[in-house]
């Protein structure tokens, strides 16, 4: 029972990313429900058995973004999804997305995974905001039970105290699915989806979502993570995109971010991704019709607390180059600048420049 409770924890350690963007999607640019979290717990499930870890699932946060503050119709947003598959499996078929890794020094990653984890913690902000004083509380419960409890996962009393306000403030809801309508997009679909969502979001899902997620998982699970490769990540992530394009789910990725949340509240192998992945196809089958008010009742104040627990773990990853001065450069000035600038992608090309710069010049001086 211990151990099942821990790996319940693990599987619910991501809804701080995964429930604010789902309900953002359902509610301004109107994606079905029942196909968006269905799609979400098929891919936590494969991947799961696939990778025998658990695997994060989120929607992509740059094409979500973008489509959020656009307002664009799903259709176009599906379309990008599939156009995102394609070019991922391109790239892992292809061999490129190894050759492009090995040019990512482990200064870099750490500069990812730092300003990633800053970030994540500056959005928490908005959500604790909200619900000040659930979020207040969550936050005495989850130190109280990391500093001196231990035995209970900590993520069980947060998610029991969110079910029972949750429930608090819900009338009775409607039940079964929102039928399904797979398309295939238009042309200009395929366009808009491309030159608007696409494009923003290459740069950022290659360092995060493949380079930094094989790293962080190697760093968290080890030899339990040998699947987990910079071929086997695109691939994983483009069947779930076209599959998920064409069935009306939204785009989504691993995310090096969510790896860490899942493990840090009690992942500790596939047996998290399993029950979260049931848990939302029984939710997308049973409650699809009233996911939105469902998701949306759950307390954004224990949400947050979530998100800036999981994000200072994940920024704390830095550490481990602090013994190395321009690693450290490096790794800050990837951090710093993606998130003063709110942009990963031009935080890991600088500090790429950082990098190849000092290595030249240090090869100019020896000569």
């Amino acid at each position: 029972m211990r151990r099942f409770l821990w790996d319940v924890s693990g599987a619910f350690g991501d809804i701080g990313v995964l429930f604010p963007l789902a309900v953002a999607l359902i509610a301004k640019n109107g994606m079905n429900p029942t196909a968006l979290f269905l799609m979400a717990g098929a891919f936590y499930i494969v991947s799961a058995l696939y990778f025998r870890i658990t695997m994060p699932v989120q929607p992509l946060k740059a094409v979500s973004a973008i489509a959020i503050a656009s307002g664009l119709g799903y259709g176009v947003i599906n379309a990008a999804g599939v156009e995102m598959g394609l070019i991922l499996i391109l790239i892992s078929v292809t061999g490129l997305s190894v050759r492009l890794g090995e040019i990512f020094p482990i200064s870099v990653i750490r500069g990812i995974q730092l300003g990633l984890g800053a970030m994540l913690v500056k959005s928490s902000f908005a959500l604790m905001r909200v619900d000040f004083t659930v979020a207040v509380v969550a936050g005495l419960i989850l130190v109280v039970n990391m500093a001196l409890i231990k035995k209970i996962p900590p993520l069980i009393p947060l998610l029991l105290l969110g079910i029972a306000i949750s429930l608090k403030g819900m009338g009775p809801q409607t039940m079964g699915p929102v039928a399904l309508h797979p398309a295939i997009p238009d042309a200009g679909s395929f366009w808009r989806g491309f030159t608007l969502l696409v494009l923003p979001q290459l740069a950022l899902t290659f360092g995060n979502a493949i380079v930094a997620t094989e790293a962080t998982g190697k760093l968290l699970y080890g030899g339990k993570a040998e699947r987990l490769t910079l071929r086997s990540i695109p691939v994983s992530m483009g069947i779930a995109n076209i599959v998920s394009g064409f069935a009306g789910g939204a785009p989504m990725c691993h995310g090096c971010g969510g790896l860490t949340a899942h493990n840090k509240f009690g992942a500790t192998s596939q047996r998290s991704g399993y029950i979260i992945g049931f848990a939302l196809i029984v939710f997308a089958l049973f409650f699809g019709q009233s996911a939105l008010s469902i998701v949306a009742a759950f307390p954004q104040g224990i949400l947050g607390v979530l998100l800036c627990y999981v994000g200072m773990q994940h920024a704390l990853f830095v550490k481990d180059v602090l013994d190395d001065r321009k690693s450290v450069l490096i790794a800050f000035t990837v951090g710093i600048l993606g998130f003063a600038l709110g942009n990963l992608t031009v935080g890991f090309l600088a500090g790429l420049m950082v990098h190849y710069g000092l290595s030249g010049i240090k090869k100019l001086v020896r000569a």
